[in-house]
This record gives C-alpha cells, sequence and structure tokens, in this order.
C-alpha cells in the first residue's frame, strides 16, 4: 500500500522527510526564543546589578555664562562630577542625566542635558571615571552683569538630580544638589585675581 505524499500550502507534494524536518524547526523555534527572553532578561539584570553599584563622587554645581544676544546676557547651571564604581565588575557604557529644577516647581523639569558618559572607557572596580560635565538646555538672562543676576528679587534657586543608568537598566539617582549662587567652578577664584 502505497501512502500519499503530504501537500504543502502551495500545493506541491512533500517527502514525508522533509515534513518531519520541518516538524521539528517548528518545535524548535518557540523553544530557541524562550532562551533568547531568558538570555536576554539576564543580561538586564546584571546591567541593573551593575548600576547598583555606581555612585557620584567629587559633585560641583555651579553657573556660567552662555554667552550675550544684544543686550541680555545669558547664564546656564552645570553640574560636574565622576563616576564611581563600587560593584564587584568593570562597567562601561554608561549614560548619565541630569535634571535641573527650580525650587518652586520641585516635581517640573526646568532643564536637563544628558550624555553617553562611558562608551567603550569601563570604570574598574574601585575606580572613578574621568570628569563628566553636564550643561543645563535652560537658562536666565538679564541686562545686568551675571554675577549681579542672584541680586534679582525673582530669582529662583535651582536643584540638579544626577541620574546614571548601564545599557538598558533603570535610571538610579546618584546625586542631588543645588546650584549655589556663583559664577565659575569653585577654585576660578584664584585665577581672577590680579597677581601681587
Amino acid at each position: 500500500m502505497s501512502r500519499s505524499p503530504a501537500v504543502n500550502s502551495s500545493g506541491r507534494s512533500m517527502d514525508r522527510r522533509k515534513l518531519v524536518e520541518l516538524q521539528r524547526i517548528v518545535t524548535l523555534k518557540p523553544c530557541a526564543l524562550v532562551v533568547v527572553f531568558f538570555l536576554a532578561a539576564c543580561t538586564n539584570l546584571s546591567k541593573e546589578e551593575a548600576a547598583k553599584g555606581l555612585h557620584a563622587a567629587e559633585v560641583v554645581s555651579y553657573w556660567t555664562v552662555r554667552g550675550k544676544l544684544g543686550d541680555d546676557t545669558y547664564i546656564r547651571p552645570i553640574v560636574r562630577f565622576r563616576i564611581r564604581n563600587d560593584g564587584p565588575k568593570a562597567v562601561d557604557y554608561v549614560q548619565s542625566m541630569a535634571v535641573f529644577r527650580r525650587v518652586s516647581a520641585p516635581d517640573e523639569s526646568w532643564g536637563s542635558a544628558f550624555e553617553y558618559s562611558l562608551s567603550g572607557d569601563p570604570v574598574a572596580p574601585g575606580g572613578e571615571s574621568r570628569v563628566i560635565t553636564l550643561r543645563s538646555d535652560s537658562y536666565y538672562f538679564s541686562k545686568v552683569a551675571p554675577e549681579r543676576m542672584f541680586d534679582n528679587e525673582e530669582w529662583e534657586q535651582v536643584t540638579v538630580d544626577v541620574f546614571v543608568k548601564v545599557g538598558p537598566s533603570s535610571w538610579k539617582l546618584v546625586a542631588k544638589v543645588e546650584v549655589p549662587k556663583r559664577i565659575g567652578a569653585p577654585g576660578v577664584e584664584k585665577f581672577l585675581q590680579p597677581s601681587g
């Protein structure tokens, strides 16, 4: 007794061996997808663990003169820091984000900055990164000298939250500081003093 050949969706006959082979492939695909999703989850979990070991070090915030437009001078806040790795493994592909907020609206972003801070430049366990500087995309402006802007009765104090993440991990808050009423980084005064 002869068996009739299997027929595929195009109406062509298929050899039984090919049909069995095709069934194996179809059966293995869901298993392969489960393995891929598991590996992706493990990678994300390891990135979350790596992010837990990161902290901000040497955090400094200040205002800088952005420039002039007509009679107006523009200043913006900056935050500068290093990323310290207190985890057990070297970490790279770290992203940094700063969110600047006015004290009068602490739940709203007034300005922000983002950077792929460490891309292919890993921080060893116990080590620190290069200095990372994030500049706000929002400004204050006035016709007065920059250092006199802080004396304005309508001046609003600004704070900055610094976040980091490793690859697809969640954002982790690593610093929260008030931006002091100061133009220029700490220590810049010694370069502005006339030598005597």
